[in-house]
């Protein structure tokens, strides 16, 4: 029996996210006896704790579970032999095993400090197989500004935007909206570059507003993003999940009341992401595309996945505008919430299954990358 990692929480405005994404997660594998799971929980101060307990959504809906323990040391970690070595302290308030084996990770993260790169590049250095992008797609994927850069050179086209940093709109904020304004209009979307689930993202119909619009993305992130907005929008999500072999789902068209699917539309009122299943969807799958788009916006899915080099699973999300059908590619998400199960649901793979897949895919660039030489002996010391 395998023992697999959910990793997940971690130092992020995008925190309780990634634990609905762990929580579906190990529901998952409850239904695939041959791997036993093991949750890992790091907190918003950046402590370790392992234990059964952590799988259990109740234990997060107590206000005192994020309090500081000042007695209760983080636990422990160490790696060997291609396994990843948890330790419990002995002053943890959970119960289980003083020391856990790990196999294989399956990162759950959102956000910052998880989905960007930086936890990939511990489990690198653990020697460990883990799920998702490696860290440059994940580093990629995650920095909107360096992900088009990119895609731009596969022919893959994105909205007319400007990039402003804090520190230039903090010397002069008037003259950096102005040199903004010269290259795109209102109606103007604001973005902070390496955020996703609608955080800081606000729409700006006149200077004023996209003064304050930027306010808030410089509070998450150091560059911003400021994009013409796409009339007639329709935004279609579609996922990719898979390594050297791809599955491409179907289309998905999320519904929305206001001018952009903001976060309590993913993930708080009834229908959003993390309510799937449990009442009336608010997305069309597949979305109402003409046969055309559709294949368009799938084969674009399926080119930046590669042209980025990623691997298990990520999620493209395009504007398009339904007079012209026009389309651009917003954003991607190299660690979709809730692994987009619905979606993968609709496109005929469930949730075990994915899982399963995502496993595979984990295992098979794992066993690439150990075939490659990493050391070199040489004489250059002796010399």
């Amino acid at each position: 029996m395998k023992q697999i990692g959910v990793f997940f929480g971690s130092r992020s405005p995008e925190h309780d996210i990634s634990i609905i994404t762990a929580m579906r997660v190990i529901g998952g594998f409850k239904s695939l006896p041959e791997y036993a799971v093991v949750p890992v929980y790091i907190g918003r101060t950046g402590q370790w704790r392992f234990g059964d307990a952590l799988g259990d959504i109740a234990f997060y809906r107590n206000p005192q579970y994020e309090k500081p323990l000042p007695r209760y040391r983080a636990d422990t970690f160490s790696f060997t032999d291609s396994r990843l070595i948890l330790r419990r302290n002995r002053t943890s308030i959970f119960s289980g095993p003083a020391e856990v084996a790990l196999d294989l990770a399956f990162p759950c993260f959102h956000g910052s400090f998880g989905e960007e790169g930086t936890v990939q590049g511990f489990f690198e250095m653990a020697g460990i197989p883990y799920v998702g992008c490696g860290v440059l797609p994940s580093a990629l994927a995650m920095s909107k500004i360096h992900a088009r850069r990119v895609l731009d050179r596969v022919g893959i086209p994105s909205v007319p935007t400007a990039v402003l940093s804090r520190e230039v709109f903090g010397q002069d904020r008037k003259a950096a909206i102005a040199e903004a304004l010269k290259k795109i209009q209102f109606p103007i979307f604001v973005k902070p570059n390496t955020l996703g689930s609608s955080i800081g993202v606000a729409r700006a119909s006149n200077e004023k507003e996209l003064e304050w619009a930027l306010e808030v993305a410089f509070q998450f992130d150091t560059t911003a993003l400021v994009e013409q907005a796409v009339q007639n929008l329709k935004e279609v999500n579609v996922a990719v999940i898979g390594h050297r072999t791809l599955l491409v789902s179907e289309t998905e068209e999320p519904q929305f009341k206001s001018a952009y699917q903001t976060f309590e539309e993913k993930y708080v009122i009834k229908g959003g992401t993390l309510t799937q299943g449990k009442g009336k969807t608010k997305s069309k799958i597949p979305a109402d595309l003409p046969s055309d788009i559709a294949k368009a916006v799938k084969g674009a899915a399926e080119t930046a996945y590669r042209a980025l080099g990623a691997s298990g699973i990520s999620r493209f999300d395009f504007f398009v505008d339904a007079k012209t059908w026009q389309w651009y590619l917003g954003e991607i998400n190299p660690l979709p919430g809730s692994l987009q199960a619905h979606l993968w649901e609709a496109s005929g793979i469930p949730l075990p299954q994915l899982l399963e897949k995502l496993v595979g895919a984990a295992q098979e660039r794992f066993a690439e990358e150990q075939a490659l030489t990493r050391v070199f002996d040489s004489s250059v010391l002796k010399k």
